[in-house]
């Protein structure tokens, strides 16, 4: 059998209201291609299938169309839910879609119904010789009981000693109904020894003590999705399926990838499939004229707007570093370049500890002309202080004139 391994999707995903629904498509599209040309027998989804446990329409459209385009390419399909997902609304369809070929976990059955999680496969042959442990998001319930007054340490043990007893049940279950298959299993967790990127929300279940390796060593092959970054837990036997396109700034470096298996009956072969990338993420830090300098450099590389996170450090305030920001997001518009979140830092606190040492003064003994030389008394260039001071005079004036 030919067997892909993917997770993470995260359909209706949004990086600072910039909507990434377009890069999905394209991403899906090319999935559905590669099955097609490839003749994939079996595709698995390994959970965070949405991002939200209440998808928008437009997701959850997406969503559907791909599984019907799926179908149409012989293509079988098993998917879990992650931390993401609604189990229910991902249960839902479930016996519609199975007339389609695709087979849907969103809720754990429990130990008491293991069997329901075990799922054989057959190829385009019609024989089968895999069978699948699709373990959903494991939910606090099924692997620990609350108890009084737990710390963390206690909390820890309890997740950890759960989640052993889930996968070693899993397991032996698996051996004991399909010992002449080979046993391959998906779930959505954080596994010992990996490391979450920034797009990764922390949950209590696979906290970042993760679970370890020797507790989900229970398979021949075992693919994981929760780390959107494509690590190995245990080499050649347990692999995260990384998430298909970037979904924060700093997974911008990684190169996206699907897991490929391919059987025989007897062994398990593993590959990588790179995907296409079609938009990046840049991050660009450093003073107003370093991140000039550095933007200058960069480009938009593929089909989609490049995204930029800006962080402009000063040490000292200066009043026309906002509006050169502001031209500067107008010129990379020009450049297909769009900045979604930016920050402005000025180090030095002088400015605040004048207008501290201002409120030691009475107020009505002090005159604005006063306060604002008291203000921009530590500026160096005179020029540029009689210029404000001119100004100031001139605002004030004004604002003097104005009241009745």
């Amino acid at each position: 059998m030919k067997i892909l391994i993917t997770a993470d999707w995260h359909l209706g995903k949004r990086l600072h209201l910039e909507d990434f629904s377009q890069d999905m498509e394209q991403f899906l599209q090319w999935l559905l291609q590669h099955i097609e040309e490839n003749e994939i027998d079996l595709l698995l989804v390994a959970g965070d299938v949405f991002d939200q446990n209440n998808p928008s329409n437009e997701a959850t459209k997406q969503y559907y169309d791909f599984l019907i385009r799926l179908h149409q390419t012989g293509c079988k399909a098993i998917i879990t839910s992650g931390n993401h997902d609604s189990p229910s609304f991902l249960d839902t369809p479930s016996s519609l879609l199975q007339s389609l070929g695709i087979q849907v976990v969103g809720r754990f059955p429990g130990m008491d119904r293991l069997e329901q999680v075990l799922l054989p496969v057959k190829g385009r042959s019609g024989k089968s010789e895999v069978v699948v442990a699709a373990i959903p998001f494991l939910q606090d319930r099924f692997i620990r009981q609350v108890g009084e007054s737990e710390g963390i340490k206690e909390i820890d043990g309890k997740i950890r000693e759960g989640m052993r007893r889930v996968f070693s049940g899993i397991g032996t279950e698996m051996k004991k109904q399909y010992p002449n298959h080979l046993h391959i299993g998906m779930a959505h967790l954080h596994a010992q020894g990996t490391k979450a990127s920034e797009a990764e929300r922390e949950i209590q279940i696979g906290n970042e003590l993760g679970i370890p390796a020797d507790a989900l060593d229970q398979f021949n092959y075992l693919g994981l999705g929760h780390i959107h970054t494509g690590q190995a837990v245990i080499e050649g036997r347990i692999h995260y399926a990384s998430s298909p396109i970037s979904l924060g700034f700093s997974e911008n470096v990684y190169k996206h990838k699907l897991i490929r298996l391919d059987t025989d009956g007897a062994t398990i072969r593993q590959s990588f499939v790179p995907v296409p990338r079609f938009r990046s993420l840049y991050q660009v830090r450093g003073t107003l004229q370093e991140v000039e300098a550095k933007l200058a450099l960069l480009q938009c590389k593929y089909r989609f707007d490049a995204l930029l996170d800006l962080t402009i450090d000063e040490e000292t305030y200066d009043p026309l570093v906002m509006p050169r920001l502001e031209a500067l997001k107008n010129e990379l518009l020009g450049r297909n370049m769009k900045v979604v979140s930016q920050r402005v830092i000025f180090r030095d606190k002088s400015s605040h500890r004048k207008m501290g040492s201002l409120a030691h003064d009475r107020v009505k003994d002090l005159e604005p002309t006063m306060v604002f030389e008291k203000i921009i008394e530590e500026r160096e260039d005179n020029e540029e202080k009689s210029a404000l001071k001119d100004l100031f005079s001139t605002l004030l004036a004004d604002a003097t004139q104005q009241q009745p």
